[in-house]
């Protein structure tokens, strides 16, 4: 319990995707309906909403987000070498116009955002440091995008083996913890990409063909222009993206929310990557819509722990 004797109030924010304007309409509706955050854990496209709630620029952010176009878009991710695009460009923007170059320890609510070392297959929370490379991090999906070297740690996409960040907001000694389901799916993958690495994965255990593994990652040779290619800082990406699947197969569907005292499951289905850009306004008032529903119960779950508590 907080000094003030006020239960303190953890989100934990599954990974949105391109649906990330959903918790723009949230975090501005929680505010508004005079709930306070006392800690944030996020992944993905949630982590730079946050990001944006705690150094005040959220009206930035969503001037931007209203703003896209798929050539904006593809114009701010370059060709990546450990990926198929960078995210450098949206790093430093994200660092001029989302978060002031600030890091974690200059702002509230406290931060986490969550992110996987696919060497060791552990879960890391990124809490100190620059919020906007914490948050790269945090958005960067196998393959896709370039992991990170984060010292001697290979970093992406947290929702690898976490799929709402439950445990990381619990652990940060919240005394109420409200979880959002945003993900259209139980995993960072598919359920038929799975299919065809647990298939590989049988295969060349049951062969015992070695030269498989070496064609996995050969098929990610460089041409002549990339001679210079720093295996350290980028790990070839059909080797990141087999050793991301291998860890999503083990990881399995745990949803981790049982330690949450709220879970929110807003009705997103209608709201896919094809039709996001028609819907954005949409789908940011869906987000003012269920935080208005939701604030009057988050409210009765903070009066339940004080009481408990006097």
């Amino acid at each position: 319990m907080s000094e003030n004797n006020y239960p303190k109030i953890g989100l934990a924010l599954s990974g949105s995707g391109s649906r990330m304007v959903f918790y723009i309409g949230f975090l501005e509706e929680l505010a508004a309906q005079g709930v306070k955050i006392d800690y944030i854990a996020a992944m993905s496209g949630a982590s730079i909403v946050a990001a944006a709630m705690a150094c005040g620029t959220m009206e930035n952010l969503k001037k931007f987000v209203f703003s896209l176009d798929k050539k904006t878009v593809m114009e701010m991710l370059p060709k990546g070498k450990g990926g198929l695009y960078s995210l450098d460009q949206m790093e430093e923007f994200g660092r001029k116009e989302i978060t002031d170059g600030k890091r974690f320890e200059d702002v509230r609510p406290n931060l986490g955002f969550v992110a996987s070392d696919i060497e060791t297959g552990e879960q890391v929370v990124l809490s100190m440091g620059d919020i906007s490379r914490a948050a790269r991090i945090s958005c960067t999906l196998p393959f896709f995008f370039e992991a990170v070297k984060w010292g001697d740690r290979t970093l992406v996409d947290g929702g690898l083996l976490n799929f709402i960040p439950v445990d990381v907001v619990r652990q940060a000694g919240m005394d109420v913890v409200v979880a959002v389901n945003m993900r259209g799916t139980k995993h960072l993958f598919s359920t038929g990409q799975l299919v065809l690495k647990r298939t590989y994965n049988f295969f060349k255990k049951a062969l015992l063909i070695e030269y498989l593994e070496r064609a996995w990652d050969a098929l990610d040779g460089l041409d002549d222009e990339e001679k210079d290619f720093d295996f350290d800082q980028h790990p070839p990406m059909l080797s990141v993206l087999g050793r991301s699947m291998d860890l999503a197969l083990r990881a399995g569907k745990k949803e981790r929310t049982e330690a949450a005292d709220l879970v929110i499951t807003p009705d997103i289905l209608n709201y896919r990557l094809k039709n996001i850009e028609v819907k954005r306004l949409e789908l940011y008032e869906l987000g003012k819509k269920y935080a208005r529903e939701y604030a009057p119960k988050i409210k009765e779950l903070a009066s339940r722990k004080t009481t408990s508590n006097k």
